[in-house]
């Protein structure tokens, strides 16, 4: 007997990234954020911001799904065959959101060697300083932000409900899976 296939739907998608947000994200986020405020640290800046954007990639090439995923019971695979996604696989899926990690390091190098970085002594005075900085208003780097969005949008006009990412890499993510 043949079990069904059901292609997960945009909201089952954001929730399960959701959760993976609240769970992950944020934390990696918060120490990233205590590492260039309290600390200067460029390293650990970028090691906090490595382990958030390595953990998609990793987690569905070595399991199918992400902690979000797994709750939502949703998992990444083939498609066609709908056997388990491999490390390459997952590395292209994740491509939109690699490009946001790479200015993100751009960004935090550039910020911490601003002379203007020394008087930052609160998140409040890095979230102003950031907002003056050079950077704020750059074009290139607004773009980047929304590759995942733009991503993201094509699951509406797509029968296997595929993002741009999955197209890519030949994924689906399926429901119950």
């Amino acid at each position: 007997m043949q079990q069904e296939v059901i292609y997960a739907k945009f909201h089952q998608r954001l929730i399960a990234r959701l959760i993976d947000l609240a769970i992950v994200s944020l934390p990696l986020s918060l120490a990233m954020l205590f590492s260039v405020v309290y600390l200067k640290s460029f390293a650990l800046a970028v090691l906090f911001s490595f382990l958030e954007a390595a953990y998609k990639p990793l987690a569905e090439a070595i399991f199918g799904y992400t902690i979000g995923k797994r709750v939502r019971r949703l998992r990444v695979v083939r498609q066609g065959d709908f056997a388990p996604i491999d490390l390459n696989q997952s590395l292209l899926r994740f491509l939109p959101w690699a490009t946001i990690f790479f200015a993100s390091v751009f960004i935090l190098h550039r910020h911490l060697n601003d002379p203007g970085m020394a008087d930052v002594n609160s998140v409040e005075a890095y979230l102003l300083f950031s907002q003056q900085h050079v950077l704020a208003d750059n074009l290139v780097i607004a773009l980047i932000n929304y590759l995942p969005l733009f991503s993201v949008i094509w699951i509406f006009s797509d029968p296997m409900q595929r993002a741009l990412h999955d197209r890519v890499a030949g994924t689906v993510v399926l429901v119950n899976a």
